[in-house]
């Protein structure tokens, strides 16, 4: 079964208070890289899966698209969402990814931000992608980096620096953490795994970006030092012929 974690109340007040703080990864590292792949939206569908709260929801309306579906399994998430943003463009579907009709050349463009670390199958998932985007659509991703999902112990301080300890990096499957609550299942794909994924879908892998903090961001925030030691998010971006 399907592990729908943002439902739980707990976890749920845990993440909404952190998002709606939000000068972290997601505010300054990822949705930056993001934007920057990003095609122009105006008049075009769009699917969002793993819409949360509505960020990236909010961010796209601004460029006047003709219909955006919002999709994610948590209720508590999509009942938030809606709260917040009212619009006659978004249609909201409480699903799993994986549960999802995606049909058939029927988006310009899926996004999806932060999210497909919690899906065990990539290849099925991606080929439902792929058949649902349109004639020279985009499929733009964003997820937690191999290497963080391959540490499954905690970071060690041996010189007055915090280094992660990684794991079984080949050992491809699910892995729990702790992350706001206990037992927070995620899956870990290597690289290449989820590379071969995009092509066996028959898309063209466009760029591949890994953020990190730059000197005027380290800053602001002096504890993305870590980030320097490892890549925390890893950035697809890809294209429907």
């Amino acid at each position: 079964m399907k592990q729908n974690i943002y439902d739980n109340p707990d976890f749920f007040a845990g993440y909404k208070a952190l998002r709606d703080g939000d000068k972290g990864l997601n505010e300054l590292l990822e949705q930056p890289a993001m934007r920057n792949l990003l095609i122009p939206v105006q008049d075009k569908t769009v699917l969002d899966m793993g819409c949360g709260l509505g960020h990236q929801i909010l961010s796209l309306l601004q460029q006047k698209p003709m219909k955006i579906t919002g999709l994610d399994i948590s209720q508590k998430m999509l009942s938030e969402a809606q709260k917040r943003i009212s619009s006659p463009k978004v249609d909201w579907v409480c699903s799993a990814l994986e549960d999802f009709d995606f049909g058939n050349n029927r988006f310009d463009l899926v996004i999806s931000s932060m999210t497909l670390h919690y899906i065990d199958d990539l290849t099925s998932l991606f080929q439902k992608v792929a058949d649902s985007l349109k004639p020279g659509g985009q499929f733009l991703f964003s997820m937690e980096h191999p290497v963080c999902t391959a540490t499954l112990k905690p970071w060690k301080d041996p010189d007055g620096e915090n280094y992660p300890l990684m794991n079984r990096y080949s050992e491809e499957g699910l892995r729990k953490q702790n992350w706001l609550v206990e037992g927070v299942e995620k899956y870990h794909h290597s690289l290449s795994t989820i590379v071969e994924a995009i092509l066996s879908a028959g898309l063209v892998l466009k760029n591949l970006k890994e953020p990190s903090p730059d000197q005027e961001l380290l800053k602001l925030r002096p504890d993305f030092q870590q980030h320097l030691h490892r890549p925390p998010i890893v950035i697809m971006n890809s294209k429907k012929n």
